[in-house]
Protein backbone atom coordinates (compact mmCIF):
# COMPACT_ATOMS: atom_id res chain seq x y z
CA UNK A 1 0.00 0.00 0.00
CA UNK A 2 2.69 2.44 0.66
CA UNK A 3 4.35 1.38 -2.33
CA UNK A 4 1.69 2.23 -4.45
CA UNK A 5 0.92 5.49 -2.41
CA UNK A 6 4.57 6.56 -2.76
CA UNK A 7 5.14 5.76 -6.80
CA UNK A 8 6.65 8.68 -7.72
CA UNK A 9 9.28 8.38 -5.23
CA UNK A 10 12.71 6.77 -6.13
CA UNK A 11 13.54 2.91 -5.11
CA UNK A 12 15.50 3.87 -1.81
CA UNK A 13 12.74 6.38 -0.44
CA UNK A 14 9.94 3.36 -1.26
CA UNK A 15 11.64 0.54 0.14
CA UNK A 16 12.87 3.11 3.29
CA UNK A 17 9.43 3.91 4.07
CA UNK A 18 7.92 0.24 3.33
CA UNK A 19 10.05 -0.81 5.71
CA UNK A 20 10.37 2.45 8.35
CA UNK A 21 6.14 2.35 8.79
CA UNK A 22 5.72 -1.06 10.01
CA UNK A 23 8.88 -0.61 12.00
CA UNK A 24 7.82 2.27 13.46
CA UNK A 25 4.00 0.78 14.35
CA UNK A 26 5.73 -1.94 15.79
CA UNK A 27 8.34 0.08 18.05
CA UNK A 28 5.34 2.04 19.39
CA UNK A 29 3.26 -0.69 19.95
CA UNK A 30 5.96 -2.10 21.72
CA UNK A 31 6.97 0.71 24.12
CA UNK A 32 3.49 2.32 24.44
CA UNK A 33 0.20 0.65 23.49
CA UNK A 34 0.83 -3.09 24.72
CA UNK A 35 1.74 -2.02 28.03
CA UNK A 36 -0.67 -2.30 30.95
CA UNK A 37 -1.49 1.06 32.58
CA UNK A 38 -0.42 2.15 36.00
CA UNK A 39 -2.30 4.44 38.56
CA UNK A 40 0.49 7.04 38.46
CA UNK A 41 2.79 8.35 35.93
CA UNK A 42 6.32 7.45 36.69
CA UNK A 43 8.88 9.86 35.23
CA UNK A 44 12.98 10.48 36.12
CA UNK A 45 14.27 12.73 34.47
CA UNK A 46 17.95 12.33 36.07
CA UNK A 47 19.97 11.89 33.31
CA UNK A 48 22.60 8.79 33.27
CA UNK A 49 20.37 7.46 36.31
CA UNK A 50 19.70 4.01 34.91
CA UNK A 51 23.96 3.88 33.88
CA UNK A 52 24.78 4.11 37.13
CA UNK A 53 22.25 1.57 38.61
CA UNK A 54 24.09 -0.93 35.53
CA UNK A 55 26.59 -1.56 38.23
CA UNK A 56 23.68 -2.78 40.61
CA UNK A 57 21.67 -4.50 38.30
CA UNK A 58 22.17 -6.44 35.70
CA UNK A 59 18.86 -6.08 33.90
CA UNK A 60 19.86 -2.35 33.64
CA UNK A 61 22.21 -3.03 31.09
CA UNK A 62 19.94 -5.22 29.03
CA UNK A 63 17.25 -2.16 28.99
CA UNK A 64 19.90 -0.04 27.90
CA UNK A 65 21.66 -2.14 24.93
CA UNK A 66 17.70 -2.81 23.88
CA UNK A 67 16.89 0.53 23.76
CA UNK A 68 20.12 1.45 21.74
CA UNK A 69 19.02 -1.24 19.53
CA UNK A 70 15.72 -0.48 18.88
CA UNK A 71 16.55 2.76 17.15
CA UNK A 72 19.36 1.35 15.37
CA UNK A 73 16.95 0.44 12.30
CA UNK A 74 15.49 3.80 12.62
CA UNK A 75 18.41 4.98 12.16
CA UNK A 76 19.05 3.28 9.11
CA UNK A 77 16.00 3.80 7.62
CA UNK A 78 15.31 7.46 8.39
CA UNK A 79 17.94 9.16 5.98
CA UNK A 80 16.96 6.73 3.22
CA UNK A 81 13.56 8.50 3.63
CA UNK A 82 14.90 12.05 4.55
CA UNK A 83 17.53 13.45 2.54
CA UNK A 84 18.47 16.25 4.04
CA UNK A 85 21.74 15.84 6.25
CA UNK A 86 21.38 15.22 10.01
CA UNK A 87 17.27 16.11 9.39
CA UNK A 88 16.74 11.58 10.64
CA UNK A 89 18.83 12.42 13.71
CA UNK A 90 16.31 15.25 14.49
CA UNK A 91 13.25 13.16 13.62
CA UNK A 92 14.68 10.02 15.50
CA UNK A 93 15.19 12.40 18.60
CA UNK A 94 11.41 13.57 18.02
CA UNK A 95 10.26 10.14 17.75
CA UNK A 96 12.08 9.07 21.20
CA UNK A 97 10.65 11.82 23.29
CA UNK A 98 6.87 11.15 21.99
CA UNK A 99 7.41 7.89 23.16
CA UNK A 100 8.78 9.11 26.73
CA UNK A 101 5.97 11.60 26.52
CA UNK A 102 3.43 8.99 25.49
CA UNK A 103 4.09 6.71 28.13
CA UNK A 104 4.07 9.55 30.95
CA UNK A 105 0.77 10.39 29.84
CA UNK A 106 -0.67 7.43 29.15
CA UNK A 107 0.69 5.72 32.57
CA UNK A 108 2.36 3.21 30.68
CA UNK A 109 6.34 2.57 31.28
CA UNK A 110 8.70 4.87 33.03
CA UNK A 111 9.23 7.90 31.14
CA UNK A 112 13.06 8.63 31.73
CA UNK A 113 15.69 11.07 29.85
CA UNK A 114 18.13 7.70 30.05
CA UNK A 115 15.75 5.97 27.16
CA UNK A 116 16.15 9.52 25.18
CA UNK A 117 19.50 9.16 25.75
CA UNK A 118 20.30 5.36 24.70
CA UNK A 119 17.37 5.46 21.72
CA UNK A 120 19.79 8.83 20.72
CA UNK A 121 23.02 6.15 21.15
CA UNK A 122 20.96 3.34 19.05
CA UNK A 123 19.74 6.45 16.74
CA UNK A 124 23.11 7.24 15.54
CA UNK A 125 24.98 4.28 14.89
CA UNK A 126 22.33 3.40 12.68
CA UNK A 127 22.68 7.00 10.88
CA UNK A 128 26.58 5.96 10.36
CA UNK A 129 25.82 2.38 9.34
CA UNK A 130 23.71 3.76 6.78
CA UNK A 131 26.38 6.93 5.58
CA UNK A 132 28.91 3.74 5.39
CA UNK A 133 26.93 1.79 3.47
CA UNK A 134 26.44 4.69 1.01
CA UNK A 135 29.50 5.62 0.89
CA UNK A 136 30.70 1.55 -0.22
CA UNK A 137 28.02 2.02 -2.63
CA UNK A 138 29.34 5.27 -4.56
CA UNK A 139 32.86 3.69 -4.05
CA UNK A 140 31.81 0.52 -6.06
CA UNK A 141 29.54 2.26 -8.69
CA UNK A 142 32.75 4.67 -9.26
CA UNK A 143 35.02 1.40 -10.15
CA UNK A 144 32.73 0.48 -11.81
CA UNK A 145 32.05 2.77 -14.11
CA UNK A 146 35.81 3.31 -14.48
CA UNK A 147 36.81 -0.40 -15.40
CA UNK A 148 33.63 -0.14 -18.38
CA UNK A 149 35.27 3.20 -19.84
CA UNK A 150 38.98 1.11 -19.64
CA UNK A 151 37.72 -1.98 -20.78
CA UNK A 152 35.63 0.18 -23.75
CA UNK A 153 38.96 2.13 -24.34
CA UNK A 154 40.90 -1.49 -24.73
CA UNK A 155 38.72 -2.38 -27.36
CA UNK A 156 38.92 0.42 -29.67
Amino acid sequence: MVLIAARNLDWIRRIGLSCLIPYLFLVFSVTVFLRSPSETANINLEPFYSYKQYYLDDFTWFEIRANALLFIPIGILLPMVVRKPGLPLLIGVGISVTIELLQFLLHRGLCETDDVISNSIGLFTGYCVFLIVMAAVLVIKKAVKYFRIRRNDKEK
